[in-house]
C-alpha cells in the first residue's frame, strides 16, 4: 500500500513552496521572502485516491506546523488523523548551495527518510518537486509533487506517483492547505 509512503513525503511538502538560499546574505533572492510566509500553522484538507484518480476518495484533515530553523530553512512538523490511526510527519526543508536545487528530509514512524530536490518557478508559483522514497517493504519509489500558491494564505499540493506504465505517473493526493489567523 503507498498510502503511507506518498502522505508522509506530501504532507510536508506544504511547507516548501520556496526555500531558495544564498550563501552570501547581501544576495538573498526574493523567493526567501516566500518562505516566511509558510511560516506559521495551516489547516489541511487532505483527499487520497488509494485505487487511482478514477475511484473513490479517502478524505481527512490535518494540521500542519511551520517555523524557521535558521535564516535558510524550515522545520516543519504535520499531524493527522488517518484510518483511526495517528500519523506524524517531520521535516527539514532548504536550499543546496552545491546542487542549485532545493532539498528536504522528510520522516515518520517508518524506518526510511525520504529525501527530495526541486525547483522554484516564480512565475507559476510553483515547486516541482521529485522525491526518492521507500514503500513499506524497502523498495525505491520516485514520487512527483507540485505544490502552488493560489493566495497569501492557501496552496495546492498535488502528489503524483509511478503508473503501471514507465515514465508514467498518477494523482494519488491533493491537499489544500490554508493558514490559520
Amino acid at each position: 500500500m503507498l498510502i503511507k509512503p506518498a502522505l508522509s513525503t506530501a504532507l510536508l511538502f506544504g511547507l516548501t513552496l520556496s526555500c531558495i538560499a544564498q550563501d552570501k546574505p547581501e544576495s538573498k533572492p526574493s523567493e526567501l521572502e516566500v518562505l516566511k510566509d509558510s511560516i506559521g500553522v495551516w489547516d489541511a484538507e487532505i483527499e487520497v485516491w488509494p485505487e487511482g484518480p478514477d475511484s473513490s476518495s479517502i478524505k481527512f484533515k490535518g494540521v500542519e506546523t511551520n517555523r524557521p530553523y535558521g535564516e535558510y530553512w524550515i522545520a516543519s512538523d504535520f499531524d493527522s488523523e488517518f484510518m483511526g490511526q495517528t500519523m506524524k510527519v517531520h521535516s527539514i526543508v532548504g536550499y543546496d548551495l552545491d546542487q542549485k536545487k532545493m532539498v528536504g528530509t522528510v520522516v515518520d514512524h517508518g524506518p526510511y527518510a525520504a529525501s527530495m530536490t526541486g525547483d522554484y518557478d516564480q512565475k507559476s508559483k510553483t515547486v516541482r518537486w521529485k522525491t526518492k522514497v521507500k514503500d513499506a517493504n524497502g523498495k525505491p519509489i520516485v514520487q512527483k509533487t507540485l505544490i502552488t500558491q493560489t493566495s497569501a494564505n492557501e496552496r495546492v499540493l498535488v502528489l503524483s506517483v509511478p503508473g503501471e506504465k514507465k515514465d508514467d505517473f498518477t494523482k494519488f493526493m491533493q491537499i489544500r492547505f490554508v493558514k490559520r489567523k
